[in-house]
């Protein structure tokens, strides 16, 4: 080992956070891959003043990106070699290699890193500059190429979240080290670039431009960005605000641009009033991406979308709407959280993504009256109890070593649980208290990063209170509480010894301070809301004692509460026996959820549920309570009931669904109910009402059957083996020859029943570099059809055994679609005892441990549900 990987070795894996900057007093050691929290903290008191120069060419046949780079970094007195994050492993090369105009004899690279020697440095301001060369690929790459199979055009675009900017260039690939980008890319003469800045010089050279932007702000580096391509450009007269479209999808973005730029206006303005703070950068871009990973990336000044959640590809009902002005909205919070304000390290992601959830919520529930915007985020909690009940749940704060792990990171804890506490924490604090605590956060630590430990503490100054036990149980703890009231009735009838009590849902014996609206409905139709504070195991609601008999009592009225909120044995009758008269939309979705958490803690047969529910669907109004009733039946009748219930069932599930969509009120309530049919169609009669939607001899009111619904027909034909299914595939397919009608083609495909078709997609998914993501998450649900369990049960521990390679190569939410689909997909004991076994190797990696408890919560309760309930 040279000098210069001693140094970094150093440097890479013992560095305490807080340690003394001297390398000198650092012991040897081995480096390690990624970049350690270690590393980044030294390296976060050593540099400033950072400054990327980038210049990069995109020429056919777009299969590398080339150029230049030079970096400018301040330092102190040199006391070590300066590394940078580099991944030459991923397919990049970088040489010719220059510092502060000397060139070094041996440039080092180790584990990810790239030296460069002390000796070369100087106090102050030094430049490093090379040449580099990476790869573009139509999958697997943070530079990612997209041919449009409609006219044959390019589109280049970057996604560098969490740490992926050093695979690309070589960079201090760290949150807290922001820095100015100089950028200028040379392409195509007829193509646009997108970058974070507005572009300053334009200039053309036969087939080639080149076009220069203005120096960013300071930002981290896995916000910064570029798309290039024959982009289509759309502008907001009113605010700037530009939207890039691919050529072949103008039009259809002229439909729905005057909504796409009233929802980013109107959020825009409703921010920069929320956190007293104007928009923070010199412009802002919207550039519609096919085919992109994630449904929004919040790059600071130019947001990339994904292009079919701005463009439907079918005619979208109240909640798919809803969803488009949330992504907008959430995209547009990040500028101020996320992008303004930074998290320091990624275990303070839940900072930024919980922030964006929770003012995506506060703008709709102000911007867009029309939608209960509380409901929809009751939804989205959800998400977080499937998670916070299992044993793979980890606290919103997890200790992150390394950003290899950073993946890892993301999920239902930081994007469902974490905007849920920061409302728990608004209704604890007040909502004047909580505001002016986060106008005091974004205003200290504009262009610069913060941690939650910063956010505690501007809770604390704008409340006057202590709030340790409150950040320790909700931020550091793991889990969720378990609530009920329990009550009883004296002689008299009256309500005696009402309690409110909580209980860990892990058994693991924590305790959460948390604020509640109890609400007691009465006999004779009166209502009593209170406010509770539940800071022990249990508090006695003194107030309601000696109050007339209930008829039913729930402890989460409002939605301000975090956990499971089971009812008492006779609430639950009461409400089986009459959910449906309860007035209030908002009150009666939380009673429905309230009545499937019984289901899932096998208190209530899912039987049960089902007759409610089927006797309930006709009067109900709220498209996105509907959505969620249908889902639960759903889950209730194609996983939990026995085949002999189901085909009991199965009639008059499929006549309500038929009946809901040639006969609901609404066009939305008509789409939904279509989508639920045809996800659950069992019957010989079910199947036939699928064909003659495909066919046209049915028709639903008011409803254009999109191509995106034809092939959901055909998939569920495909996956019960309908005689003559594969010849609809074909006419289908032939019928759409768009993008998106190759890709809904391929992953309709995955749903065949036979054994050969299940082994060519599992190794495509597995081994074609060429097959992109997208396709791969579209073709996991229909491969693992819960109906093909058996042919598909093979198939689950080779994916299990796949997921360190998966980890490795794929994007952040990858992982865990793998696993929902492939644990989920099946029921039975069999199944569950493939993924008990793999669990318990000792050399698993812990955070794919975690993923694997969470993921199979499910099977188990599936299991459990089955074996109690099942005829």
């Amino acid at each position: 080992m040279n000098v210069y990987r001693g140094l970094i070795a150093m440097l890479v894996t013992i560095l305490p956070v807080g340690a003394a900057s001297s390398a000198s007093q650092l012991p040897d050691g081995e480096p390690a891959p990624g970049i350690s929290r270690a590393l980044a903290a030294w390296r976060a008191t050593q540099y400033r003043d950072l400054r990327y120069v980038l210049k990069l060419e995109l020429a056919p046949p777009f299969e590398r990106l080339r150029g230049a780079l030079a970096i400018d970094v301040t330092l102190g007195a040199p006391e070590a070699d300066l590394v940078l994050d580099w991944r030459p492993g991923e397919g990049a090369t970088a040489w010719d290699l220059r510092v502060n105009g000397v060139t070094p004899e041996a440039p080092t690279t180790v584990q990810d890193h790239l030296v460069v020697p002390k000796e070369l440095l100087h106090a102050g301001e030094n430049r490093i500059e090379l040449r580099l060369d990476s790869p573009i690929r139509p999958s697997g790459t943070a530079v990612t190429h997209f041919r449009d199979g409609q006219d044959q055009a390019d589109y280049i675009y970057t996604l560098l979240v969490p740490a992926d900017a050093s695979s690309v260039f070589p960079c201090f690939d760290q949150p807290d080290l922001k820095a100015r980008f100089d950028l200028t890319v040379t392409a195509p003469a007829d193509w646009r670039v997108i970058g974070n800045a507005p572009e300053v010089e334009n200039s053309s050279s036969g087939a080639m431009a080149t076009t220069r932007f203005a120096a960013t702000d300071p930002i981290s580096t896995y916000l910064f960005a570029f798309a290039a391509g024959p982009f289509a450009e759309l502008k907001d007269q009113a605010s700037g605000t530009r939207l890039f479209v691919r050529r072949s999808r103008l039009e259809r973005a002229r439909q729905e641009a005057d909504e796409v730029f009233r929802l980013t206006r109107h959020s825009a303005a409703y921010f920069a009033d929320y956190f007293a703070q104007p928009f923070p950068f010199a412009k802002y871009d919207l550039v519609l991406v096919p085919e992109f990973a994630y449904g929004g990336m919040e790059h600071a000044g130019a947001t990339f979308l994904r292009e079919d959640s701005v463009l439907f590809p079918f005619q979208p009902a109240a909640a798919d709407r809803l969803r488009r002005a949330q992504l907008i909205f959430h995209e547009t919070a990040h500028q101020w959280f996320g992008d303004l304000v930074t998290m320091r390290w990624f275990d303070g992601l839940w900072l930024k993504e919980g922030f964006a959830n929770f003012m995506a919520a506060k703008a709709t529930a102000a911007l867009l009256p029309e939608f209960d915007a509380w409901n929809a985020f009751r939804a989205l909690k959800t998400a977080a109890y499937r998670t916070d009940a299992t044993r793979g749940t980890t606290p919103i704060w997890q200790s992150l070593p390394n950003l290899a792990g950073a993946k890892s990171a993301y999920g239902n804890i930081v994007y469902s649980k974490a905007p849920a506490v920061l409302r728990q924490a608004e209704f604890f604090l007040g909502e004047e208290a909580f505001r002016s605590a986060v106008r005091e956060l974004t205003a200290r630590h504009a262009f610069r990063t913060a941690d939650w430990s910063d956010l505690v503490g501007a809770f604390e100054r704008a409340s006057g209170r202590s709030l340790q036990g409150w950040a320790d149980a909700w931020v550091k703890r793991r889990g969720l509480p378990a609530v009920r009231v329990s009550w009883g009735l004296d002689a008299e009838g009256r309500l005696s010894e009402v309690t409110l009590s909580q209980r860990d849902a892990l058994g693991e014996g924590g305790l959460w301070p948390m604020r509640v609206q109890v609400v007691v409905v009465y006999l004779d139709g009166d209502v009593e809301r209170l406010p509770v504070t539940l800071e022990a195991a249990s508090v006695r609601i003194l107030s309601l004692e000696g109050r007339p008999a209930p008829r039913f009592i729930f402890a989460n009225d409002g939605d301000f509460g975090y956990g499971l909120f089971l009812l008492d044995d006779r609430s639950r009758a009461a409400l089986l026996a009459e959910i449906g008269e309860v007035r209030e939309p908002f009150l009666r979705a939380l009673l429905w959820d309230a009545l499937w958490e019984s289901v899932r803690e096998a208190e209530l047969a899912p039987r049960d549920f089902l007759e409610v529910a089927l006797r309930e669907l006709p009067r109900e109004r709220d498209e996105v309570t509907v959505a969620g009733i249908l889902a639960r039946m759903q889950t209730a009748f194609r996983w939990y009931l026995s085949d002999a219930q189901q085909a009991a069932l199965a009639p008059r599930m499929e006549a309500a669904l038929r009946a809901g969509m040639l006969g609901a009120p609404a066009a939305g309530l008509r789409i939904t109910c279509f989508r639920a049919l045809a996800a659950v169609a069992a019957s010989g009669e079910g199947r036939a009402d699928l064909e003659r939607l495909l066919s046209g001899q049915q028709a639903i009111p008011g409803v254009t059957l999109s191509s995106n619904d034809r092939f959901r027909i055909v998939r569920r034909l495909l996956t019960l083996d309908v005689a003559g299914a594969a010849q609809l595939l074909a006419a289908q397919s032939q019928a759409d020859q768009t993008d998106d009608g190759r890709r809904q083609a391929y992953a309709a495909g995955a749903a065949r029943s036979d054994p050969a078709t299940k082994r060519e997609y599992f190794s495509a998914f597995l081994d074609d570099p060429r097959l992109a993501e997208r396709w791969i998450e579209e073709s996991l649900a229909p491969f693992n059809a819960v109906e093909q369990e058996t042919l598909t049960l093979p198939y689950l521990e080779p994916a299990l055994r796949a997921l360190p390679e998966l980890k490795r190569r794929r994007k952040i939410f990858f992982v865990n679609d793998w696993l929902a689909a492939f644990i989920g997909g099946q029921r039975s004991a069999r199944a569950l005892g493939v993924v008990q076994r793999f669990v318990s190797q000792p050399a698993l990696e812990p955070d794919l441990r975690l993923k694997l408890l969470e993921a199979v919560d499910g099977l188990e309760r599936t299991v459990k549900i089955r074996a109690r309930y099942s005829e």
